[in-house]
């Protein structure tokens, strides 16, 4: 269920980046692909009362995992980022953990 969260960055880069990363995710993380959501939030940034450009973020919701493995994920999202971004640019990627009883779908929660 990881559910991948984009702001800071082009329409256009997260539907390009979407089409290799749940592939390259999925097996690392042990979840089938289709049970990955990637979602795209367009992000205005302000700085004293002016829109400034913000760094790309990328926030992962998913069930805990280890932080080897959690570095891992985040490794090979900003690569599959650095990509299509300046070689300078900043990446941000936070990890939200989830318990079963915070995560419902259908109306039922998991554990």
């Amino acid at each position: 269920m990881p559910h991948l969260r984009f702001r800071g960055l082009s329409r256009v880069i997260v539907k390009e980046i979407s089409k290799t990363l749940v592939t390259t995710l999925a097996p690392v993380v042990d979840s089938p692909e289709n049970h990955f959501v990637l979602e795209f939030i367009p992000a205005e940034f302000v700085y004293d009362g002016l829109n400034v450009a913000g760094q790309p973020l990328v926030e992962v919701l998913w069930f805990s995992r280890p932080q080897a493995l959690q570095d891992q994920v985040a490794e090979l999202i900003t690569q599959a980022l650095r990509a299509h971004l300046e070689p300078e640019q900043n990446i941000c990627v936070i990890f939200t953990p989830l318990t079963g009883q915070q995560y419902y779908e259908n109306g039922q929660h998991y554990g």
